[in-house]
């Protein structure tokens, strides 16, 4: 990352690099990216050591949709879900990595229960992915069935 950045005369500080390196989960791919998006967010070549890692555009509108998935539990939020998953698949987002992104921002703020069942339901649709029918399919399987969790989460919590 630090070779790419001075061929593109950016300055990265070591601990830029450091956190766009622990961000991207040591994917260089998506390190590059991060570090493309930094420097844009920045609008010069030279970064700053505690400036923010910028997700990905896909990132944050996977973010976007899981907290309107949170918000309303409804068949018409899940009609919106699909508009939003045909456009990152057509986006080329591959769908085990909306599913798996998807997954992790929705277990952000659940108890321990609620996230065991998330985890499960995410790992039996990325199972029927791989076994390979339509991707829209499981994916809109799994944002309901999180509804459907979710909803009797809250209704058991609050009445």
């Amino acid at each position: 990352m630090k070779g790419v950045a001075l061929k593109e005369n950016i300055t990265l500080p070591d601990q830029l690099a450091v956190k766009i390196a622990l961000e991207s989960n040591r994917n260089l791919r998506r390190a590059l990216l991060m570090l493309e998006t930094s420097r844009v967010h920045a609008g010069s070549t030279v970064l700053k050591p505690d400036q923010a890692v910028q997700k990905t555009d896909w990132e944050l509108y996977i973010t976007n949709l899981a907290a309107d998935i949170t918000k309303e539990q409804s068949p018409q939020k899940l009609m919106a879900c699909r508009e939003k998953l045909y456009e990152l698949l057509v986006n080329c987002i591959p769908a085990s990595v909306i599913l798996k992104t998807l997954a992790m921002e929705l277990t952000k703020n659940l108890d321990d229960e609620l996230k065991f069942q998330v985890i499960e339901a995410a790992a039996f649709y990325e199972h029927r992915i791989a076994m390979g029918s339509k991707d829209i399919f499981h994916l809109e399987a799994f944002i309901a069935k999180f509804m459907a969790l979710y909803k009797k989460y809250l209704i058991e919590m609050f009445g």
